[in-house]
């Protein structure tokens, strides 16, 4: 298979069109039509790292494609690697998501959208209590009868 109809493959297996690859890439449309359709060779590094970007695949993935580089043979998975703790990685490392850093409230969210998502695996004493103003209130405030509704 040619590096022209890898590229079209992939970029419908992500369901971008050309223009949004072109958008999300800085690539022009009209380079990356020529290239699918193999009116053009092999793009140049430069060209792949913006190609990779867009299409959010690794840059040796699309540099193997290419012919830049051999494909090499996949990592054997290490024995007795344990699990990254994921809370742990958001908080010590700087992160990037699409290009963006992500900041200290990029990550704080995201720590919460996790926590919402595996609440179920969490021991109870690990969750954290979230009490917003409208919902503020003792059990007694629940107890006693809405004297604003009168018959």
């Amino acid at each position: 298979m040619y590096f022209y109809d890898k590229l079209r493959d992939l970029r419908k297996l992500k369901g971008f069109t050309i223009r949004e690859l072109s958008d999300r890439s800085g690539v022009s449309a009209a380079y990356i039509s020529q290239l699918e359709n193999g009116n053009r060779g092999i793009p140049s590094p430069d060209v792949l790292a913006k190609l990779s970007e867009g299409l959010n695949i690794s840059y040796a993935e699309l540099m193997v494609m290419a012919g830049y580089l051999e494909a090499s043979e996949p990592a054997a998975p290490e024995e007795g690697r344990s699990p990254v703790n994921l809370r742990r990685f958001l908080r010590e490392n700087e992160l990037l998501f699409d290009g963006v850093v992500l900041s200290e409230l990029d990550k704080d969210w995201i720590d919460r959208m996790l926590t919402v998502m595996f609440w179920r695996h969490a021991p109870v004493e690990s969750v954290p209590a979230v009490e917003s103003e409208s919902t503020a209130g003792t059990a007694e405030d629940a107890a006693e009868p809405d004297s604003s509704e009168d018959n």
